[in-house]
Formats: structure tokens, C-alpha cells, sequence
């Protein structure tokens, strides 16, 4: 078997003798044929590969404990969820339901973040409940609302609060999370910050461990997370001198980018968490105070490269304008591309070791204009059948998916060691219908 060229995400892809590109030595052409099209198709070892980078990187950086919270709301596939906690993952769940998706994934209630912006007393009365290990609050009323819960159930509870540093973060608007003016957090520099804590740290049933952020997703660089660290602990002194908190935790979010187009440099992991802790081995030790856990919410740098999705091409037009490519798949299966106009590269995976020549739009079925997946990509001749990968799409694809003419979603294979399963059916008629009534 032939080894892959750098336009791939990781070594897991190779190119067989028949031409046909393969993941994990599974041949995709044949799971197309086999399994039907559009298919998800994730990769068990790259899932179990990221998360052990990810956790050893920082715990080889890091002198005190490290936890790492899989991010549900970036693909919440029961299997794939299941797979990072048997790894010794905790999860991070910003709902009610996605809580109840990481119960069912095997998640330990005391290993479940949750988050969020807009809770109500009964969606804390069910987590407490339930036994969630540690609540962040958005704000001053959502941490009167759970005081008031946590009083009536006689639980305590354990919480963070989170904390918006402000910064200028180097990705799409849409998903950056830790500018001025954003919806999240408290402002670090206002007064109502400082208000929260005090509140918080007089409270009898609200116990505050820690100081909690998360500014984006899809980031890159270093810097701004060295800075965000910068920043805390900066904070975490003004707190400490005006009410002696001493911090047991600081949960830094995620945000950890990946690269998407050929060539686009990964982010530095071993830099980041090299810098990142010494920011925080510093500054806690000129504070006089024990180092806290250090926790992280990473969703895409997790299940990112480690699911793809295989279409087939039915139809192929010749205009004035170029030659379309209609595939069965299309935005409903990849709603970042209309929501942040995310990259996805298109490989032909029964032509992976042909060279490119022509160039082409990848166009979906749907009726709207912008069904587009992909413009002027030069690839090899395409012809009608072929078989096309589209790679990287493990985050917020499926979590993110529409429902644009009715389209049901795909079935999601697993590749594991053994064997090809389905973790995943295809949506049916009647699950599409499932919900309406007629009198």
C-alpha cells in the first residue's frame, strides 16, 4: 500500500493498489459501494490518537493534574462520544440534552461539565439531580437561580464562573467567543465581574472552585491563548487580594484549530502547552498559591480530521460559467461552509493516484443557490459515479446539520481494529414525519 501525500490530515490515509484511497486500511470506494452514499465514516484510532496527544502534550508540560473535557456540542455521535470517554475523557455539555447524550455515552455525572448562557431553574434542578460534577455560570442572575435550586434540593454545588478577557482573536467573527461585545461571560474589566464573585463566595450552597474561559474556536496560533493565560492570572490576583479566593481550577475552554487546506500549518501543541503552563507555574507561585487543575473543553481538535463524509456524483454540467459537479451530498451535511465559508478539501477517492486535471465546482442538490460545497478545485477528470471524500468533518457538521427539501441524514460508520460497523442508521421518512399531526 502506498503512502499518502501531504494533502491529507494524518498518516491514516493511504492510497491502495487499485488507486482507491483508504482510511485505517479500509477501502472507502468499497464502503461507498457497500454502504450507499452520502456516508459518514469515522476513524476509532485517530479519535483515540487525538485525545492521548491532546492529554499527554500538556500532562508532560504541566506539573499538577490535567483534565480534558470532550466538548459534545461538536459532534455528539453516541459511539464517537463513547470512545473519548473510554479514553478518560470528561465531557463538556452546554444543554439538556447533549447532558443526557454523555450519560448515555458512559460519562460519570461527577466527570460532566456544564455550561452554558441562558439555564432556567429547572434545567440546574436537573442537573443537580442528576450529580453534575461542575457548573459554569454566565452570569449573576443564572448564579441566583442555581442558589436558589441547590437550597431547595440541599445539594451543594460546585461552580465556575465564566469570564470574558476580551482579546482580539485571530478567526471567523462567528465563532470567536472571547472578544469585546460577544454574548459570553462576564467582562473581566467590569465591576459586575468582581460583583459575581463576591456573591458567589458568600453563598451557602454555591461552592466557586475556579475561573473559567473560552475564547473561540478554530484557532491557530499560540499566542492568544498564552495571552487569555496572561490575563487570568492577572485576575485570579485581583481576586485573591480583595477576597483571598484561592482557585482550585482554571478551565481554559478549547478553541484548539485544525488545519483544513493543504498546506495550513497545524497549531504548535507542544508550544502552547510549554508557554501556557509556565504562565500559570509562575504567576500562581509569585501569587504564594497551590497550582490548580488546569481543565480544557476541546471539541474540533478532537473529531475534527477523525470523520469524513463519502458522496457520489450524480449529474455533471459544462457551462459558460465552468463545470459543475452535483454530488448527493451537499450544505445540509456541511453547514459550516454557509455559517463561517469553511474549507473542506474534496478528494476523488477512486482516483486518488490520478493527477489533477480540470478544475471544478462541487455543487450539492438542494434547491437554493447556495448549495456550493466547494469552487475551482482542481482535481482529477471527473466522471459520473465517482466516488468523492470529503475530509475533516467531524466537528459541527452533523451537530450543525439542516434540513434543507427534506433530506434525511446519513447513516455514520465506524472504522475500528476489527471491523466496519454502523454506529449511526440512516434517517428515515417516518422519523422525518415522525413528529407532526394532522386533525
Amino acid at each position: 500500500m502506498k503512502k499518502v501525500n501531504n494533502n491529507f490530515p494524518h498518516e491514516g490515509f493511504k492510497i491502495n493498489s487499485l488507486g482507491h484511497l483508504t482510511l485505517d486500511g479500509y477501502d472507502l470506494v468499497d464502503l461507498a459501494k457497500k454502504y450507499g452514499t452520502p456516508i459518514y465514516v469515522i476513524s476509532e484510532k485517530r479519535l483515540k490518537e487525538n485525545y492521548q496527544r491532546l492529554i499527554n502534550t500538556f500532562k508532560e508540560c504541566y506539573p499538577e493534574k490535567v483534565v480534558v473535557a470532550y466538548a459534545v456540542k461538536a459532534n455528539y455521535t453516541l459511539a464517537l462520544v463513547k470512545v473519548l470517554i473510554s479514553e478518560g475523557a470528561w465531557t463538556e455539555t452546554f444543554s439538556g440534552v447533549e447532558l443526557h447524550i454523555a450519560l448515555l455515552a458512559g460519562a460519570s455525572p461527577k466527570n460532566i461539565i456544564l455550561t452554558g448562557c441562558n439555564r432556567l431553574e429547572k434545567d440546574f434542578e436537573e442537573a443537580l439531580k442528576l450529580g453534575v460534577g461542575l457548573i459554569v455560570i454566565d452570569s449573576i442572575s443564572e448564579l441566583q437561580k442555581l442558589e436558589k435550586v441547590a437550597g431547595q434540593l440541599g445539594v451543594e454545588t460546585k461552580i465556575l464562573i465564566r469570564v470574558n478577557p476580551a482579546l482580539t482573536i485571530p478567526t471567523h467573527p462567528m465563532i470567536a467567543t472571547g472578544v469585546r461585545g460577544t454574548k459570553f461571560g462576564l467582562d473581566m474589566k467590569s465591576s459586575e465581574t468582581l460583583k459575581a464573585f463576591e456573591k458567589a463566595l458568600t453563598m451557602d450552597w454555591v461552592k466557586i472552585v475556579g475561573v473559567h474561559t473560552h475564547i473561540g474556536s478554530q484557532i491557530l496560533k499560540v499566542e492568544p491563548f498564552i495571552e487569555t493565560a496572561k490575563r487570568i492570572i492577572s485576575f485570579v490576583k485581583v481576586l485573591n487580594e480583595k477576597f483571598g479566593f484561592k482557585p482550585e481550577l482554571l478551565d481554559f475552554g478549547g478553541g484548539f484549530g485544525i488545519p483544513y487546506k493543504p498546506g495550513e500549518k497545524s497549531l504548535n501543541l507542544q508550544l502552547l502547552a510549554k508557554k501556557m503552563s509556565r504562565v500559570v507555574v509562575e504567576g500562581f507561585k509569585k501569587l504564594g498559591l497551590n497550582l490548580p487543575i488546569l481543565l480544557f473543553e476541546p471539541g474540533r481538535s478532537l473529531v475534527g480530521d477523525a470523520e469524513i463524509l463519502l458522496s457520489k456524483v450524480g449529474n455533471i454540467k459544462d457551462s459558460s460559467y465552468g463545470k459543475f459537479v452535483y454530488l448527493d451530498a451537499s450544505t445540509n451535511h456541511l453547514a459550516p461552509v454557509l455559517i463561517t465559508n469553511q474549507y473542506y478539501e474534496i478528494v476523488l477517492a477512486n482516483k486518488a493516484n490520478k493527477k489533477p486535471r480540470e478544475k471544478v465546482v462541487f455543487v450539492g442538490p438542494l434547491c437554493f443557490t447556495g448549495d456550493v460545497l466547494a469552487v475551482d478545485r482542481v482535481v482529477p477528470k471527473v466522471d459520473m459515479e465517482d466516488i468523492v471524500a470529503i475530509l475533516n468533518v467531524g466537528a459541527y457538521c452533523k451537530s450543525a446539520y439542516i434540513m434543507h427539501n427534506a433530506y434525511p441524514k446519513p447513516a455514520t460508520i465506524m472504522l475500528t481494529q476489527h471491523e466496519a460497523k454502523i454506529v449511526q442508521r440512516k434517517e428515515t421518512f417516518e422519523d422525518i414525519v415522525c413528529r407532526d399531526i394532522i386533525t
